[in-house]
């Protein structure tokens, strides 16, 4: 294959690397299991104990507030009402707080799991599905091509792709970050899910849940956006026929557009934490 398939090939089949993509559809656990271990450990082991401190100290919070809102004095104290909403409360945080790490991952296997449907459910994987053939005809017209036109062609073909490939990394780095948050927060998670036993301050666990389930479906969301731009660019190169287009014409018109759509898939990659935030109501 010469060096213009090979750019031509690039253009036509902008595509993430097997490693990267792996982290949309997969939980962290699966992802890399290794890594994983690291932080569930290191959350136990240091943040877990703030965590548990704070959740006591919730609680015990909420029971003034309880026996206050009883009337408090020993009546209040003393009825069997008041000890059993305790003791309930207690026992149900007890064991959500026990079982963040599993309870996160549920929520992460949520998220992997729409995001694989979706790539089941599409025609195509993360290449637009562009025929070596189709690709080949392309470049043997251009090689058709008169000395400056084809020049000319080569330089263009190469800047273009160029800025596919800066795209390209840009966009690994957004998806590679998304997993560093996701361990982030799940390494944090005990801090502001101790919050869920008080409730003057439960919205900060609400809403550390609705960010992380954000975070999740961030995968599901750069999923979407590369068959989108697959769609597009796929369509509109398998339109070219070599027997009624000129390869001047078409090419001019095909960069452009793969210029255009790149540009467009990486402001869309890059933003997608944001957008899914607002639909999650996390921001």
């Amino acid at each position: 294959m010469s060096f213009i398939e090979v750019m031509l090939s690039d253009l036509c089949n902008l595509s993430l690397g097997g490693t990267i993509s792996d982290s949309l559809t997969k939980t962290l656990a699966q992802y890399n299991s290794g890594a994983n271990t690291t932080i569930v450990d290191l959350m136990k082991n240091s943040v877990f104990a703030v965590g548990a401190s704070l959740l006591t100290l919730f609680m015990l919070l909420e029971l003034v507030a309880m026996v206050n809102r009883a009337n408090g004095g020993e009546a209040g104290l003393g009825s069997l009402k008041l000890p059993a909403h305790i003791l309930i409360k207690f026992a149900v945080f007890s064991v959500f707080f026990c079982n963040i790490p599993a309870l996160l991952n549920g929520i992460e296997a949520t998220a992997a799991s729409i995001g694989s449907n979706m790539l089941a459910n599409a025609n195509f994987g993360f290449g637009v599905g562009v025929e070596e053939t189709q690709v080949a005809a392309m470049a043997t017209a251009i090689d058709n091509l008169s000395f400056f036109n084809r020049t000319f062609t080569y330089i263009v073909v190469f800047v273009c792709w160029l800025f596919v490939h800066i795209v390209a990394g840009i966009v690994t780095i957004t998806v590679a970050f998304r997993m560093f948050e996701l361990w982030l927060m799940l390494l944090l998670s005990p801090i502001p899910l101790a919050t869920l036993a008080s409730q003057d301050f439960r919205q900060t666990a609400i809403n550390f849940l609705k960010s992380f389930a954000a975070v999740c479906l961030q995968g599901t969301a750069i999923v979407a956006c590369f068959l989108i731009y697959q769609a597009i660019m796929g369509s509109f190169v398998q339109a070219y026929d070599p027997t009624t287009m000129e390869i001047s014409q078409f090419i001019n018109s095909f960069l452009l557009q793969n210029i255009i759509y790149t540009a467009v898939l990486a402001v869309s990659v890059f933003s997608s934490g944001k957008i899914v935030k607002q639909i999650m109501g996390a921001v």
